[in-house]
């Protein structure tokens, strides 16, 4: 919950297929404390969830490769870097990278902190900020037909 809603906020909806770990009394009491409502569109039946289950094959295959081998027991400590390149990576049917869909901004790597430095001159805030929602709607726009 932490990493979510201190995040992002509290979220209005939950979808979920279903499954059995999303149906408990923990789930029902969440969605309760937090004043949502939680959408289940048919029952559990993983495949209706195309994009669930495409994150779900991208997520293995990026653990896999934080992951040197099986007795390696601290997955753990590397699951922030996980999120982190699978967030930063471009994603082929939207051609952007989650982040940059979700924030309207790349995620500035790390090794830039060895690149030299390029001064960028700070605008008007408020302009900035239309100009940055505009940006995002047409992104938002362009994905959902991008997936259609």
């Amino acid at each position: 919950m932490e990493d979510v809603v201190l995040k992002f906020g509290v979220f209005r909806e939950i979808l979920t297929d279903g499954a059995p770990e999303l149906t408990g009394k923990s789930i029902e009491q969440l969605v309760l404390m937090l004043q949502s409502k939680q959408i289940n569109p048919v029952p559990y039946r993983p495949q209706m969830i195309g994009l669930v289950e495409r994150f779900h094959r991208s997520w293995k295959d990026c653990v896999a490769m934080y992951m040197a081998n099986e007795q390696q027991n601290d997955w753990n400590l590397w699951v922030k870097f996980a999120v982190y390149a699978y967030n930063s990576a471009r994603h082929s049917t939207v051609a952007l990278s989650p982040n940059e869909h979700m924030m309207g901004r790349r995620l500035r790597p790390p090794n830039e902190l060895l690149r030299r430095m390029e001064t960028t001159e700070a605008g008007e805030l408020m302009a900035y900020h239309e100009k940055l929602l505009a940006a995002m709607t047409k992104s938002h726009e362009c994905a959902a037909k991008a997936m259609e």
